[in-house]
């Protein structure tokens, strides 16, 4: 697949440049964004001190003290349009998957009752719905470990809900518009929760972080019952009245 999007290099600050590609989630030109990312971390190494993807968005922390903003901006342009017409999303289809056990009762699920009558559909369909399909890490952000995952089905878009909850339960797995998300810590937010997980989404040393899900990676979630949940080291949040 080649590339015909056009993209727009930003100044960002006196040591960042924003790259930015049309604004919608899509797959494929995501899959094109962090192969991009890759090789100029390969290619522009002596210059770059860190890089980070979003939806439709590179951010390239840079040298600034070996190079200049325009001189670096004319390296990844010119280095973007001479490997455009190569990359392809062969290379990032090998990229891992990560399965992510769901327990989706009702007691786990807050939302899963409102849902079921705001979407005309059973509490079963929806569970269905979620938990058959593969979705794309295109962001990490809001808290360590949060992952933002597309597209879910269409039958399951519905808004944020319009009071966000002061307190998300730890593992919470909840969905708004098209995206959906497992909550690594307990926080404030406003996505509709549909199960939980007993995963853990980072782990932390003295000296590293890492997170579960790594953008770019294919997510699949899994239905597992109470007795699977538990096993797995899980205690259920239920939400106070």
């Amino acid at each position: 697949m080649s590339v015909s999007d056009k993209i727009t290099i930003q100044y960002s600050g006196e040591n960042s440049i924003l790259i930015v590609w049309p604004e919608k989630i899509c797959r494929n030109q995501h899959q094109v964004i962090t192969e991009y990312q890759k090789y100029i971390k390969v290619q522009l190494s002596n210059f770059i001190v860190e890089t980070v993807t979003s939806y439709n968005s590179l951010m390239v922390y840079y040298r600034f003290d070996l190079i200049s903003f325009q001189q670096f901006s004319d390296k990844l342009n010119t280095t973007y349009q001479n490997i455009s017409k190569t990359i392809s999303e062969q290379s990032t289809s090998e990229n891992s998957t990560i399965e992510i056990p769901v327990y989706y009762g009702c007691d786990a699920g807050w939302d899963l009752k409102n849902l079921s009558g705001s979407l005309s559909l059973s509490i079963a369909e929806i569970i269905s719905l979620h938990s058959n399909k593969v979705y794309h890490a295109y962001a990490l952000g809001f808290t360590p470990g949060f992952c933002y995952l597309a597209t879910i089905d269409q039958k399951l878009q519905l808004t944020r809900k319009e009071k966000p909850r002061l307190i998300m339960p730890k593992g919470a797995v909840a969905i708004a518009e098209q995206q959906t998300a497992v909550y690594p810590i307990k926080s404030p937010g406003g996505w509709h929760i549909i199960g939980q997980t007993p995963m853990a989404m980072f782990s932390t040393t003295s000296t590293n972080f890492s997170s579960t899900i790594s953008v770019g990676q294919q997510v699949t979630f899994k239905a597992i019952s109470l007795d699977e949940f538990h096993s797995l080291g899980g205690m259920i949040e239920v939400e106070e009245k």
